[in-house]
């Protein structure tokens, strides 16, 4: 029982009563979950986890349903945006001969309120090469429905969806950003980072519009 999916948990759990307390079991759970997670980007991150905690009081049941649920969600919080790094690069550029781009890792960093909480603005900081950009999270208006979208500088807005393996992305016409752990980001890449920004400072400037605010 214990290498079942979470549906096919359910469809054996109408079995019998007893059937239904063993496919209730934590240690079941606790495999279903684990094995479901390991094919996914864990929001919560790798190491000292909040729901894979041994100290989390949830049984391991509960923190599926959660993960699932949140999994279709499509709009990032404040709080979210600034937690995570950002492998941004612009979807003009040409990938390198291994398919990769000159990425750049990114980082919004929000503006506190009087009692220390995060606002919804802030600076995006860039790698070298770029200062500091302002940005604003909020709510607009598109075919009839309110969504959140990211204003940066006076940049056309960018949107934000959900990936398939949970992995967060932000796009506007002209880059990509997605949703890093500071321990997936890259180490030793500095000659690569460096061919980037001299990349960028061959191109000419992105087109801005003035009514993207």
């Amino acid at each position: 029982m214990r290498f079942l999916t979470a549906n096919e948990l359910a469809t054996v759990s109408s079995v019998s009563k007893l059937w239904n307390e063993t496919s209730s079991s934590d240690t079941i759970w606790r495999g279903i979950c684990l094995r479901r997670w390991s094919s996914v980007w864990r929001p919560w991150g790798y190491s000292n986890a909040t729901m894979e905690a041994k100290d989390n009081p949830a049984p391991w049941k509960r923190r599926y349903v959660i993960a699932e649920k949140d999994a279709t969600r499509h709009s990032l919080t404040k709080d979210e945006l600034v937690c995570y790094v950002w492998r941004f690069h612009f979807t003009a550029q040409v990938p390198d001969d291994d398919g990769t781009f000159n990425y750049q890792y990114v980082r919004f960093v929000a503006t506190r309120d009087r009692k220390g909480r995060n606002d919804s603005k802030g600076f995006l900081h860039m790698e070298q090469g770029y200062p500091p950009l302002r940005y604003c999270l909020e709510e607009r208006k598109l075919h009839g429905k309110s969504i959140k979208v990211i204003i940066v500088e006076h940049f056309p807005a960018h949107t934000m969806t959900r990936r398939p393996d949970w992995r967060w992305e932000i796009n506007n016409m002209h880059v990509q950003l997605v949703s890093m752990h500071e321990d997936e980001v890259p180490k030793n890449r500095g000659a690569k980072r460096q061919a980037h920004v001299e990349h960028i400072a061959r191109m000419p400037p992105m087109t801005r519009t003035s009514n993207s605010q």
